[in-house]
């Protein structure tokens, strides 16, 4: 059958489908709590059947949960919520537990706000005027988390032990990524890094565009009011591709670095005598060359690259490109020689040192 096809039958059903959606806004009656039958005025969109909470059986259920979004029933209808309003916190250093030495310091702590490093700031301006949803915790120490269910506050727990590690560290360990190691006050979940390079791969999402996706997730009809974490998630992803690349090619840790064009894919493929070619064959013959395609879609070469002069390379010569010193020293010995076209405003050529 054509699409046109199963449309066609579904079209029939139209109403039954509408019904069901609009049942699904309403609260359900008798309105009581899944876990305990008190009264369930939160429900968790994310889990399934979207189950009814009481405040308390709330912050229990998603405690491991903690970016699920959940939905408050005002008495008309479900308004977006969060669960650090019901109390949710991060622990962190002992595996999900609460750290027996930071109980009497987070009380102490009460109404001190988090450090924050230099680099980060704050934005959520007229808190009052904002969204419940969209309020941090207010006199808490809290984090700034995005994840692909969008940008949470939550209120968090550091390991106090003496042997505690650093909080960058206990924020890696709980696959969240901190913007900075110093003072953290933002932190990416792997999860949003991890999608985040399948829709720039698959869709070509941009990293602005895929923000204000994320913006959008958190609130549809205040996106402007979400705290910007644009240019800390750029600054994150480019040090997760890097790190990823580094699993991926055997390094581990500090034990070793990485040698030039050590993190450049190796083509399978390709001939290798006693590996896929026989030692025998006429390794002279044309199915055995190599062919290496250099900058096929013109765009190898960046001639107005941004402050390149104050840009870090993380991958400088580890892949397929040479060490910039290198690179500068071959332009200073090498005359620029401008190639004229005999072709009549061909795009690919007259734009090839446009990039």
């Amino acid at each position: 059958q054509t699409q046109n096809d199963y449309i066609r039958k579904w079209v029939p059903w139209k109403g039954e489908f509408l019904k069901i959606l609009l049942e699904l806004e309403a609260s359900p009656e008798p309105r009581n709590c899944t876990w305990c039958g008190n009264d369930g005025v939160y429900r968790c969109p994310d889990c399934l059947h979207q189950p009814l909470f009481c405040t308390e059986c709330c912050r229990k259920s998603d405690e491991s949960l903690p970016f699920h979004r959940i939905q408050q029933w005002t008495g008309d209808f479900y308004e977006e919520s969060a669960l650090h309003m019901t109390g949710v916190q991060l622990h962190l250093g002992h595996g999900g537990a609460p750290c027996p030495h930071a109980i009497a310091q987070a009380q102490q702590a009460a109404g001190e706000p988090l450090p924050m490093d230099d680099q980060e700031w704050e934005d959520v301006e007229d808190i009052e005027e904002n969204p419940k949803h969209l309020h941090p915790p207010a006199g808490s120490r809290y984090l700034t988390i995005v994840d692909v269910t969008g940008v949470h506050f939550i209120v968090v727990n550091w390991c106090e032990c003496k042997t505690a590690e650093a909080r960058y560290i206990q924020l890696l360990r709980a696959k969240l990524f901190p913007s900075t190691f110093e003072k953290p006050s933002t932190a990416f979940t792997f999860v949003v890094l991890d999608d985040f390079l399948r829709d720039n791969l698959e869709c070509g999402m941009s990293g602005m565009n895929y923000y204000s996706k994320l913006r959008q997730i958190t609130s549809s009809v205040f996106p402007h009011l979400v705290p910007d974490r644009y240019r800390e998630l750029l600054r994150v992803v480019q040090k997760w591709r890097y790190l990823k690349l580094l699993k991926w090619n055997g390094f581990r840790g500090t034990t070793r670095s990485a040698e030039k064009g050590r993190l450049a894919l190796f083509c399978t493929a390709c001939p290798q005598p006693g590996i896929n070619v026989d030692t025998n064959e006429d390794l002279d013959h044309w199915r055995f060359t190599h062919t290496v395609v250099m900058d096929g879609n013109f765009k190898a070469e960046h001639m107005h690259e941004r402050k390149s002069e104050d840009q870090v390379r993380l991958m400088d010569g580890l892949g397929y490109m040479v060490t910039n010193p290198n690179y500068v020293d071959y332009l200073k010995a090498t005359p620029h020689i401008a190639e004229k076209s005999t072709c009549n405003n061909h795009r690919a050529i007259s734009q090839a040192n446009a990039a």
